[in-house]
């Protein structure tokens, strides 16, 4: 396991940490599922070996496709914005494995990228979402997390 995976992993889990134990429920789904995302992947790492991004694995793809569907699912019901920034960060990261996919050769340094650098921008927005919570808190008191489930339509008349 390379120093930069070890870098990576440890500021995944610190993040994490913090989001779990100091976010609302969100920030707790966010985390939830980057977590399991991080640690499924060290599982493949370590049981099948790393994986090169001079070609396709199915693994990634699938990962980051369930990823995705939970986040935009999270982002889509939570009663904030960043939620939808980390959901678009993972379609990314989606579109970056079918392109991998779809492409011959020449893809490893942009399939890296396009897979790779969002988890840094979802971190970010992770942190600053759980600190924009804390500070929430702080001035208003608790508040409700998630958008209001819509009541029944009323027509003018």
């Amino acid at each position: 396991m390379s120093q930069a995976y070890l870098i990576v992993l440890t500021i995944s889990l610190l993040v994490v940490a913090v989001a779990m134990t100091r976010g609302g429920h969100p920030e707790k789904w966010c985390a939830a599922i980057i977590a399991g995302e991080v640690t499924i992947d060290l599982l493949i790492l370590l049981t099948m070996g790393p994986r090169s991004f001079g070609e396709f694995h199915i693994s990634r793809i699938l990962l980051d496709g369930i990823a995705a569907a939970l986040l935009v699912a999270v982002a889509m019901r939570a009663n904030r914005i960043y939620p939808l920034a980390i959901a678009a960060a993972q379609l990314v990261a989606l579109i970056g494995n079918v392109v991998a996919m779809l492409a011959v050769d020449g893809m490893a340094q942009a399939f890296w990228a396009m897979t790779q650098m969002p988890l840094f921008l979802q971190l970010a927005l992770l942190a600053g979402g759980t600190l924009a919570h804390r500070l929430r808190l702080a001035k208003i008191g608790e508040y409700n997390c998630w958008s209001p489930k819509e009541g029944p339509q009323r027509q003018f008349g």
